[in-house]
């Protein structure tokens, strides 16, 4: 997978910031589990995305455990230097 594949292939659902949610996201529910402030789901689409970036430490410790917990390492930190306009998310998986 090439650096920016999985930029492409974040949900548009996502909140800009420092962390997205992919469409590897297989709708587990672990995301959300750990961190049920920042991860939201798509009911009809079935898929988490992150509703609200973190703002205490608490949250974004919280975060990163659903990262690293994520079995299909479909959540990512691009830091907050990542510019969400320069590379759109892939529009035909985006469809809501």
């Amino acid at each position: 997978m090439e650096l920016t594949d999985h930029r492409r292939n974040r949900w548009a659902q996502n909140v800009h910031g420092q962390f997205y949610v992919d469409q590897r996201c297989l709708y587990c529910d672990l995301c959300r589990t750990l961190a049920p402030t920042i991860f939201k789901r798509n009911e009809e689409r079935e898929f988490s995305y992150v509703g609200r970036q973190p703002k205490t430490d608490k949250e974004v410790t919280q975060t990163y455990k659903a990262a690293f917990y994520c079995p299909q390492e479909a959540i990512h930190d691009d830091g907050l230097e990542f510019d969400w306009d320069a590379i759109p998310p892939d529009d035909c998986h985006n469809a809501t």
